[in-house]
């Protein structure tokens, strides 16, 4: 009995220990089990916190993406506006005209205008009331198709509309060709390249309300007509331009029958549109007659960053074989109008330094045939040659006031002469109406850049006083972008 409890007891405590070893390789167990359960569980957090960062780079990425896609879509369509200067300028064209060659591709877009109040002052020989002229808004569009072929064009409202004189019309329009520096093709409506505001005509950039007279008067500005030419850079600073364009037209046929009187001599007078300037004789590439080219070339040299000065030359027949009615001795019949080759040549400067602004322009014309002209229906206006110039100064006074700031305000004097009948051709007399000296001065104030508004009186000074023109006061406003 002793000794069966004893083997009881015995296997008690045997299973005892048994039990133990087993619940403390349990407990192992369990502890591995929990140690790879929580590295999985660092492991799934490392895998989510990856995933996540991820998703927030893909997400960068993406809005990025998106962010250049939407800058490059504006970029060819609407660049950012940035102040433009003179230093724009590309082959004499204003800088705004000039943008598309700064563009990497595709679109570019741009424009200027400019309206004026005048009221007259003095010597009212003609009338006296004043007005108000919204005088143009001009729209640039240019399109890059490559890096070597560029259209470039010019649309503008004038006087507000198409009636009241105003019209809507193309300024330029051509397309560049560019081969090399020295050597590209430009073919299409171009400006004539010269003068200095004819090609540069943005209301930002010349000072004074109106353009100057002598770039109205003898160099017809606005002026263009259709052509073809070349242009570029023969050396640093040296750059040209040579058009063949349609001439300007000097008259217009009329070959209705006249009656001969008892001498038999009769003339029906030709429709002549030059007279004592040229601005009529423009063509402006509508429909232009081209029975005469005319020759259009310019050089300027640029030696210093604000320096520039050059020349230029145009020549041309006018009559585009037009022809009127004449009668002589009783031999009648339809006659040619004399070819009256035009020719005007111009020299220039522009010099800028720290505020200072200086500009001079000389500029002369000689029409052969004038003589006939005036005969068969000119009167006496038409001269053989005609000159002027003009010198102008400003200097911009705003840093004296305002320290550091783009803001600009340029008191301006200018003096021109023009003289439309310098010499007369036969035995027609030169007419004292149209020897001028104008006397300009003023201010120009720029808020921007690229916005001014403009004061300025102006004083002419005719050698004939019965036709004195008045005296004037202008105010205008003027922007580019």
């Amino acid at each position: 009995m002793v000794r069966t409890l004893a083997v009881a007891l015995a296997t008690l405590i045997g299973m005892g220990g048994t039990t133990q070893l087993a619940r403390a390789a349990d407990d192992d167990r369990i502890q591995q089990l929990e140690q790879q359960m929580l590295q999985m569980q660092q492991e799934l957090t490392a895998l989510k916190e990856e995933r996540q960062k991820e998703q927030e780079e893909a997400a960068r990425r993406t809005n990025l993406l998106a962010e250049e896609v939407d800058n490059l879509r504006t970029s060819l369509t609407v660049p950012d506006f940035e102040p433009l200067t003179l230093e724009d300028s590309i082959y004499g064209l204003g800088p705004a005209a000039s943008k598309i060659y700064g563009v990497e591709q595709g679109l570019s877009i741009g424009g200027y205008g400019e309206a004026y109040y005048r009221k007259d002052v003095s010597d009212k020989s003609r009338s006296d009331r004043d007005f108000a002229d919204n005088l143009r808004f001009v729209l640039y569009t240019g399109y890059k198709f490559t890096d070597r072929i560029i259209m470039n064009t010019e649309l503008e409202f004038e006087h507000a509309g198409t009636g009241a004189g105003g019209s809507v019309s193309v300024e330029f329009a051509y397309i560049d060709f560019l081969l090399w520096e020295w050597a590209n093709f430009r073919a299409g409506m171009l400006l004539a390249p010269l003068g200095i505001v004819n090609e540069l005509h943005e209301p930002v950039f010349f000072h004074g309300v109106e353009r100057p007279e002598v770039e109205r008067r003898i160099i017809p500005s606005t002026w263009r007509e259709n052509g073809i030419g070349i242009f570029g850079q023969l050396l640093p600073g040296l750059e040209y331009r040579i058009y063949g364009m349609n001439a300007l037209e000097g008259a217009s046929s009329n070959t209705a029958a006249c009656t001969p009187d008892e001498n038999g001599n009769c003339l029906t007078k030709p429709s002549l549109k030059i007279s004592e300037h040229f601005r009529s004789t423009r063509q402006k590439g509508g429909n232009a007659l081209a029975e005469d080219i005319a020759l259009a070339a310019r050089l300027d040299y640029t030696p210093m960053l604000n320096l520039t000065f050059g020349g230029s030359v145009y020549t041309g027949k006018t009559s585009h074989d037009s022809q009127y009615y004449e009668c002589v001795d009783g031999e009648c019949g339809p006659v040619n109008v004399p070819g009256a080759r035009l020719t005007i040549w111009e020299l220039h400067g522009m010099y800028s330094w720290q505020g200072l602004d200086l500009r001079a322009l000389f500029a002369m014309s000689h029409l052969e045939d004038s003589d006939e002209l005036n005969r068969i229906g000119g009167g006496g206006k038409i001269a053989k040659e005609m000159h002027g110039f003009y010198t102008e100064v400003a200097y911009d006074i705003m840093p004296w006031l305002l320290g550091d700031t783009q803001q600009q305000l340029s008191p301006f004097f200018r003096f021109s002469f023009i003289d439309q009948h310098a010499d007369m051709a036969g035995d027609w007399e030169e007419q004292d109406r149209y020897e001028h000296n104008i006397w300009t001065t003023g201010i120009s104030y720029k808020p921007h850049p690229n916005v001014v508004l403009k004061v300025d009186y102006r004083n002419f000074d005719t050698d004939d006083n019965d036709h004195e023109r008045e005296d004037e006061v202008n105010f205008g406003i003027g922007f580019v972008f």
